[in-house]
């Protein structure tokens, strides 16, 4: 996907949204396998689809501020 596509399913939610609103879509958070040992990082799958970032920890926030 490239940068067009993200922002593209960013203004799709934004258009199912209630004026006024806000979205808080949070990454996934690294897994931890053992005491010192983390998974493989996934990202997940809505937050990637909306944001094209594969960062963990992150937060996306989207808001409705006009009708």
């Amino acid at each position: 996907m490239i940068t067009k596509d993200f922002s593209e399913n960013r203004s799709k939610l934004l258009q199912l949204m209630e004026p006024h609103s806000i979205a808080i879509i949070f990454a996934a958070p690294e897994v931890t396998r053992n005491k010192d040992v983390t998974y493989p990082y996934r990202q997940d799958s809505d937050f990637y689809y909306l944001t094209g970032f594969t960062e963990p920890d992150a937060v996306a926030v989207l808001a409705k501020v006009f009708p």
